[in-house]
């Protein structure tokens, strides 16, 4: 507003320097060359421009007068007059701005902070005040001399409202970074260790560990307490949690570097839980991390933060196995029992069925045969991979495959409260063949070697979730050898769960250990054949070439690691995608490959191995997919220049954390 009068002002000058010009100039000219009918002249000129400036005078006042009374009228009708108690009990700062956006006034609440705003404009002021304008925010936060203020435009009075909030975020962060966390450590291997090593080195190795985890807590200043054999709970602020979220919980490493701990396979799992003010709920968070965690694999931290996913960190080494046979034998009668007493039982897959997740189906098909109970597999041809649906239809014929399985639709019309739905190869239920299924299922089983993720079917009845394991099919094995019943597994049974065996191992390459070779024995005493089974992994020529013609896309974006992406036209089987990353894996020097596809029009699917020494689960996951250490990976919508770029980035942030080793 000021500069707009001085504007007016200038003008107002130079106008009456044109007429004094002119005025004198008249008077010259009749003074001196006596031009006696000029008078008359000059006498119109003034008269003239009297009434210009008088006209001039009005139209600029009437301008201030209705620019001011705009403003001042409109902010009136807002905030009401005499309330400068109100103002500074509620530290209100009023500033009104003109249509140029210069400040023509404030209420007293800046001065008294020395803030002189006056003919100044408010967006070159505080740039940052322009979206309140340009963008739908209701208000914004500035900091103005280390002060805090909420700033709300009400537009149709060019009315800034600042309110300090300065000592209301400072209680804010106070409660924030005092609010309470709430974890458990527990000592993974710890009744193996107790059970195997000698007393006196037992003791010396867990009084080595327990030094260890109370020094940390003691650098941290965090309660730590013992409160069973193998276990610790602590209690911390959340500002504690997040100094030790910085470093990445280094505890579970400085375990490694305990002498004998790493030979005796002593680790760390550690459950967090944050985000209310519950004690009883944080405890149940806790622990609720903590048992996700070790269904992992252990070695790492799972934090439940209240209401929001899983936090993942950790885990760079693949887990080991904790199975044995009296363990193997009471979930193998727990099961039993379930199936017993309940009235008929579907079993179901993943998306994509593989031979895996086929193979230990129909193990789990003669085990419930065994138990003398109705039961199928759920079965749809459409979401079958290629390979799997072909050893399906050579091994068995039209009407065994009929009296075997059961369409989704048919599975989902026939359940009724009783029934038991077995999740074989999956526990996402959002990946399985019918997801709508475990929605009207009461009694949901799971066997599964993938990692734990984030997304389970909601409350199992029974739950065997072994990442040590190489495969669905071995655990189906195992739980069928060690059960008193006698089940009667075909020679056709056993070819398929000796097909999944081999292609989650590679042909018992990777993730391959003692138990994995008992059950393949086993398997071959029921009759399986290596030839035949050789057979459903062979290649049709057109597969050939396309397999040939991914891997010449192959990059080596950083040492050892190799991503290939196959032509954007071509819709590629996640099989095919798995094979070439199998066998690039033979390369030497290879130590992880990532293969992209695009598996549907929609899905572009990534494939990813590893020999062991990258955690390819733990990347996955931070693409939204998951599997486990050695084998994994995702489906996203999206394009695969999009996938390949996602993944790149992924590996820049996150490949050395998941460098591991074979333990």
């Amino acid at each position: 507003m000021q500069k707009k009068i001085k504007k007016y002002t200038i003008i107002g000058f130079i106008i009456f320097l044109m007429q004094l010009a002119t005025a004198g100039t008249f008077y010259c000219l009749y003074k001196f060359i006596n031009f006696q009918y000029l008078i008359e002249s000059l006498i119109v000129s003034v008269c003239g421009f009297i009434l210009i400036d008088c006209i001039y005078m009005w139209i600029v006042l009437g301008k201030v007068s209705h620019s001011r009374k705009k403003n001042d009228i409109s902010a009136i009708d807002i905030v009401g007059e005499d309330i400068q108690d109100v103002y500074d009990f509620g530290k209100l700062g009023l500033v009104i701005v003109d249509d140029n956006d210069e400040v023509i006034w404030t209420n007293d609440f800046f001065e008294d902070y020395q803030v002189y705003l006056v003919d100044k404009n408010i967006f070159i002021w505080k740039p940052e005040l322009g979206q309140l304008r340009t963008e739908n925010i209701n208000c914004i936060n500035v900091d103005i001399d280390n002060r805090t203020y909420e700033v709300k435009l009400l537009k149709e009075a060019n009315l800034f409202i600042f309110k300090d909030i300065t000592d209301y975020l400072a209680i804010v962060n106070f409660n924030k970074s005092n609010a309470p966390v709430i974890g458990i450590i527990a000592i993974d291997n710890y009744q193996d260790v107790m059970s195997l090593v000698d007393d006196s080195k037992t003791n010396d190795l867990l009084a080595e560990i327990r030094r260890e985890i109370l020094q940390y807590g003691k650098e941290y200043g965090v309660l730590i307490r013992k409160y069973h054999s193998d276990s610790y709970t602590f209690v911390a602020s959340y500002e504690q949690y997040e100094n030790m979220y910085k470093k990445q919980f280094e505890i579970i490493n400085r375990i490694h570097q305990v002498p004998g701990a790493a030979e005796n396979e002593l680790t760390l799992s550690m459950g967090i839980g944050y985000g209310t003010h519950s004690y009883a709920d944080l405890n149940d968070l806790a622990s609720s991390a903590l048992d996700v965690c070790i269904s992992r694999g252990g070695d790492q931290v799972v934090i439940q933060p209240y209401g929001q996913n899983l936090i993942f960190i950790g885990g760079r080494f693949e887990a080991k196995s904790k199975r044995n046979r009296v363990k193997v034998r009471v979930l193998s009668k727990s099961l039993q029992t379930l199936i017993e007493a309940s009235s008929k039982v579907y079993i179901m897959g993943h998306k994509d069925l593989d031979l895996d997740a086929l193979g230990s189906s129909i193990g789990l098909l003669d085990f419930v045969k065994a138990c003398d109970k109705e039961g199928y597999i759920i079965y749809d041809e459409k979401l079958v991979e290629y390979k799997t649906k072909t050893a399906f239809k050579n091994v068995y014929k039209r009407d065994e495959i009929a009296k075997l399985t059961v369409s989704p639709k048919v599975a989902f019309e026939n359940i009724d409260a009783n029934t038991l739905v077995i999740l074989s190869d999956v526990h996402n239920p959002k990946i399985t063949l019918a997801p709508y299924i475990l929605e009207k299922a009461n009694k949901v089983a799971i066997i599964d070697h993938h990692r734990r993720g984030e997304d389970i079917a909601e409350s199992p009845v029974y739950s065997y979730i072994e990442p040590s394991s190489s495969s669905a099919s071995e655990l189906v094995v195992e739980l069928i050898r060690y059960n008193e019943l006698k089940v009667n597994v075909s020679a056709n049974d056993a070819n398929m769960l000796l097909a999944g065996i081999l292609l989650d191992t590679n042909y018992f390459r990777n993730k391959t250990g003692a138990r994995t070779f008992d059950a393949s024995v086993f398997l071959k005493d029921c009759g399986a054949d290596n030839l035949l089974v050789d057979s459903f992994f062979k290649e049709e020529f057109e597969e050939h070439a396309l397999k040939v013609k991914i891997m010449n896309n192959a990059q080596i974006p950083f040492y050892g690691v190799c991503i290939c992406k196959a032509p954007e036209q071509d819709i590629i089987d996640r099989t095919t995608l798995a094979i070439v990353a199998n066998e690039i894996l033979q390369i030497r020097g290879m130590a992880a490959c990532f293969v992209i596809g695009r598996t549907d029009a929609k899905t572009v699917s990534i494939s990813a191995r590893s020999d062991g020494t990258i955690n390819v689960q733990y990347l996955m996951e931070k693409m939204r997919g998951g599997g486990h250490f050695a084998q994994a990976g995702t489906q996203l919508e999206s394009t695969l220049d999009e996938v390949d770029s996602e993944l790149n980035e992924t590996l820049k942030l996150y490949l050395e954390q998941s460098r591991g080793s074979k333990k």
